[in-house]
């Protein structure tokens, strides 16, 4: 499984030339391991192709690495991600699967009987595994992504606290999950390890760029020692780059990209308390209007679990709420039994896996269906948002107009999406509806406020007719009716919540 590498002179060949020469030949194809051909489509540097990487590892699946060149992509990453058009990209056979942590579950799920599990077995212990990937993703992606880019000092500055503020939040997140043992899986590396662990070299270079210690053994010592183990482990060491290199790598991408830039930029009774469908008590933290907790809403019901509704307050949480979830301090969050499961996609893919058996799947049995609908599920919350947070908050004219425009150029390419998704049938699950129907679904009577508020039409029978089609059957689903709110009721909590903002923030000024 292991070959030599040998790094390239860092004398100037031409930025694309070293570029080149670096991506090239720092990883081996690898021995195959299943008759079904796998390939890896990356980029030597980046953190989340490492991931990828050491997970295959992992399951000793043996793969052809195929090095792509962020600034000139090749064809057929292109037509493997035409959505994001990023790396990596897994090809098992002939399937795509894009998004580096969908393509580790991907791999653990179809390789379940070679190597360790990545995923714990039991569902919350998955649900607390998943909360934590998400997290490093969410605090460590922008600021890394600043420190790659960007020489202002101001920005710089910022990003390095961020980084350090995220680092001491899983500090005490690594006591918890690792019960005393060496990662965060506890005797084996999990999906949190590979998350965080992707970017240990890249903290390293980060190191030698601003002089700051982000892994210190004064302020993280569980992690400090969590990266001797992780880097020590086999699956891990043979793929991880050099700090140096990723230092010599930055000056050269900073230059290309100044050459060339073409980096993608990157209320309180409104719902009714459910039927109880098992003896452990079932609780549902949320607010009436969020997108985000009819999702869980709708998954409770499609399985027929009973469970209390507990509304809250944004503009005065609750201790239930600020204690369930201190990480984020927000709503929806699931309580089952005395176990609080936080962030929506993570509770409705929860509930489809503690109740297995009842009610219709919300995600599909084949692994490969499964990571296409992660992918549409996550391009959902990745485009829509943003812009849903500015037609909720903003009154300003130009803000609201770029909203829409984003707004409309997601709903197309999701129609698009649901052609190749629903093959003819009804919903993107196809005959039932599934993780991006109740993802992009829990949106549809916020859509319908926006055109009341703006008097745009986002849903169009010229434009998106799959899509219309698509919104009136979902809506007929009974356990979509019941919980979707009338888009009247949100256009009056938007006037209330903005209202409601300007005191908090007139209060905090005077303060």
């Amino acid at each position: 499984m292991h070959s030599s590498f040998k790094y390239p002179s860092s004398s100037a060949e031409g930025i694309q030339i070293i570029l080149a020469k670096f991506e090239a030949t720092f990883r081996s194809t690898k021995r195959m391991a299943k008759q079904d051909e796998v390939k890896l489509i990356g980029v030597w540097a980046s953190a989340y192709v490492t991931r990828a990487m050491i997970a295959l590892n992992l399951k000793g699946v043996e793969y052809e690495y195929l090095e792509d060149d962020l600034f000139n992509k090749s064809e057929l990453l292109l037509k493997s991600n035409p959505v994001y058009k990023l790396v990596p990209v897994l090809i098992h056979g002939d399937k795509p699967v894009c998004e580096s942590r969908n393509i580790v579950e991907y791999i653990d799920q179809v390789w379940d009987s070679s190597g360790p599990s990545i995923l714990p077995a039991d569902p919350y212990d998955r649900a607390i595994a998943r909360f934590w990937a998400a997290y490093v993703d969410d605090k460590l992606a922008p600021p890394n992504r600043v420190l790659v880019w960007s020489k202002d000092e101001k920005s710089i500055a910022e990003a390095k606290e961020q980084l350090l503020a995220a680092l001491l939040q899983l500090e005490e997140a690594f006591v918890k999950c690792s019960k005393g043992k060496s990662f965060f899986g506890g005797d084996t590396i999990n999906l949190v390890d590979i998350t965080l662990g992707s970017f240990l070299t890249w903290l390293q270079a980060f190191e030698i760029i601003t002089g700051t210690n982000f892994l210190d053994k004064t302020k993280t010592p569980r992690l400090v020692e969590w990266a001797e183990c992780f880097r020590s482990v086999d699956a891990v060491k043979e793929v991880l780059p050099e700090a140096e290199k990723l230092v010599e790598f930055r000056k050269y991408a900073q230059a290309a990209r100044r050459i060339q830039i073409i980096l993608a930029k990157f209320e309180t009774t409104f719902r009714s308390t459910k039927r109880m469908a098992k003896q452990d008590e079932v609780k549902l933290i949320g607010v009436s209007a969020s997108a985000y907790v009819t999702r869980a809403m709708i998954a409770l019901n499609l399985k027929g679990v009973e469970y209390e509704y507990l509304a809250d307050d944004l503009f005065n949480k609750s201790e239930l709420l600020l204690k369930s979830n201190p990480v984020y301090k927000t709503v929806p969050v699931l309580i089952h039994g005395d176990k609080p499961v936080c962030e929506s996609l993570i509770i409705v893919e929860y509930i489809d896996q503690v109740w297995a058996s009842s009610g219709p799947s919300i995600l599909p049995a084949d692994p490969y269906d499964r990571a296409i609908a992660r992918f549409w599920a996550a391009y959902v919350d990745s485009k829509f948002a943003p812009h849903h947070r500015v037609l909720v908050r903003s009154n300003d004219e130009k803000s609201i107009a770029e909203a829409k425009e984003q707004l409309f150029a997601a709903l197309l390419q999701l129609e698009e999406a649901f052609v190749e998704c629903s093959k003819g049938k009804s919903f993107f699950g196809g005959d039932t509806i599934n993780l991006v129907d109740i993802t992009l679904g829990s949106f549809l009577s916020w859509l319908q406020a926006f055109e009341i508020i703006t008097g745009t039409n986002f849903l169009d029978k010229t434009k998106t007719p799959r899509l219309v089609e698509w919104a009136e059957c979902f809506r007929s689903v009974d356990a979509a009716k019941e919980v979707l709110p009338e888009a009247e009721k949100l256009v009056e909590y938007r006037k209330f919540s903005q209202a409601a903002r300007r005191v908090t923030v007139a209060d905090a000024a005077a303060k």
